[in-house]
């Protein structure tokens, strides 16, 4: 997970932390907000608050957890007016410790990948020199909150109105007016 691919950024070194928990309340600011918004394509984020823990994880890492809520501004996919909603979603995250110059999670196979089982919880993210950025970490939760189809509650979507055979003998046919262009005696 790179900042680069975050609209918001707020790094912690969760070694200073040791063996303590820390809880910690991130709260971005209104021109962070805005890049949020537009980057995630809303029409406004008017608040985001992340009440996190960071404890200590394995031998090196850290588990992020908490409560994550927005208050945001959607435009309905119905009726193209903008309205409310508000968003609340929990963070369970773990990250394991990898050093600067490897890069690399200590827990590899012989052919240097990690090998993941499908019935297992998420493997651990990447915490290179203890640093963890929980501005990416909001951000991507937020991201998996926000519905990508939007309907205002009430919005309904009207079908048209299908043509009956009296409309299809008053409107003319396209190929009609064609026949019309075409020069006499051709065939």
């Amino acid at each position: 997970m790179s900042t680069r691919d975050f609209p918001f950024s707020h790094k912690i070194n969760a070694e200073r932390f040791g063996d303590a928990t820390k809880t910690l309340v991130v709260e971005p600011e209104a021109a962070a907000l805005k890049k949020i918004a537009k980057d995630y394509g809303l029409a406004d984020l008017k608040s985001l608050k992340a009440e996190l823990t960071i404890a200590p994880w394995k031998k090196a890492g850290a588990r992020v957890s908490g409560k994550i809520s927005a208050h945001i501004v959607q435009r309905c996919v119905v009726s193209l007016e903008d309205f409310d909603t508000v968003l609340e979603d929990e963070v369970d995250r773990t990250f394991e410790a990898v050093a600067r110059k490897t890069r690399r999670p200590r827990d590899l196979n012989a052919d240097g990948e990690i090998e993941i089982e499908l019935e297992s919880l998420d493997p651990p993210d990447v915490m290179i020199d203890g640093v963890i950025d929980l501005g990416a970490v909001i951000c991507e939760q937020l991201a998996l909150s926000i519905d990508p189809f939007p309907r205002k509650p009430g919005a309904a979507f009207e079908a048209p109105q299908e043509e009956t055979e009296a409309d299809d003998a008053e409107t003319p046919s396209p190929f009609a007016a064609l026949a019309k262009l075409k020069p006499q005696g051709e065939a």
